[in-house]
């Protein structure tokens, strides 16, 4: 009887042993991130626990990033070859526009966009494309809330090309999700606590104004990664944002209060003007906000710095 208790934690330990070893064996999935600005850097970082990451970036690598990167231009002549070269499982297309100019905004969000398509579909492996967007392309003023079910209508040129990207990336062949993020804000955002502390800057009219933390756009991204692999379908679009609208004063006067400066006057001229921006489809998905509003968002940042 000893033997054979000696004989069966023996082959326990065994089996043990290997499972262990396949586990630390276990080959991760590629991601490749176009773009590795501030949102694409915390993208991949984020990620590359669970996924083999690469990034790819045009200058500036920058310090404390856990994935590799290559220094590469979209417009290069390598791009294409460097793409099939990776052979991603998944691509998260996050460059930015370097400038407010309709050149900018085509080359980011239509040419540049294109020859990732195109490389994306020279790939074997490809899954799915995830393209970040923005709510840049609502350019009609309502008092209705918007959502993923809403025609948008762009205003200006930003908007028209990221429509014009999101069009091009649907007609494709890639499997593809398009994420349209409203007003990003987070520990190295803090635009708008600079502008409540100077309301000489603060614009004429009151308007709405739609948040997401980038910290919830990036656990949103892995959620949706994690769903992908359970086999589940994912939508062609979300519309990321807190599903909490407020007008830009209510939210300046609000950080004032915490930074312990007094409430500023409101003298708009004019009504209330903007957007409101609702998301119908996250709601109904099993994922949170950890900032379902922007006081939680701010009051983090705040006590953060």
């Amino acid at each position: 009887m000893g033997i054979l208790y000696y004989y069966i934690f023996l082959v326990l330990g065994f089996l043990i042993s290997w499972i262990y070893i396949q586990d630390r064996l276990e080959i991760k999935e590629k991601l490749l991130i176009v773009g590795c600005g501030q949102l694409g850097f915390k993208i991949g970082n984020a990620l590359s626990k669970n996924f083999d990451v690469t990034g790819i970036k045009r200058k500036n690598i920058t310090d404390g990033v856990q994935f590799k990167i290559f220094e590469l231009d979209i417009f290069s002549e390598r791009f294409i070859q460097t793409i099939q070269s990776i052979n991603p499982h998944y691509i998260v297309y996050a460059t930015a526009a370097d400038n407010q100019s309709e050149e900018s905004y085509q080359n980011a969000y239509v040419n540049g966009l294109s020859i990732s398509i195109k490389a994306a579909m020279a790939c074997c492996n490809i899954k799915h494309f995830f393209f970040i967007s923005s709510t840049r392309v609502y350019g009609q003023k309502s008092d209705e809330n918007l959502s993923e079910f809403t025609l948008p209508i762009p205003s200006d040129f930003g908007g028209i090309a990221l429509l014009e990207g999101e069009t091009i990336l649907r007609n494709s062949t890639v499997p593809s999700t398009i994420l349209r993020l409203s007003g990003i804000y987070g520990n190295n955002r803090r635009s708008m606590l600079k502008l409540a502390t100077t309301p000489e800057l603060w614009p004429e009219n009151n308007r709405w104004t739609n948040r997401i933390h980038e910290d919830d756009a990036v656990r949103f991204l892995s959620f949706l990664l994690d769903s992908r692999n359970g086999e589940t379908s994912l939508e062609p679009l979300y519309l990321l944002t807190d599903n909490s609208p407020a007008t830009v004063y209510e939210v300046l006067n609000w950080i004032r209060s915490k930074l312990n400066f007094p409430e500023h006057p409101i003298n708009a001229k004019g009504g209330l003007v903007g957007k409101k921006l609702i998301s119908k489809i996250i709601p109904e998905l099993n994922f949170y906000f950890k900032y379902s509003d922007y006081q939680k968002g701010y009051t983090s940042i705040i006590n953060e710095h």
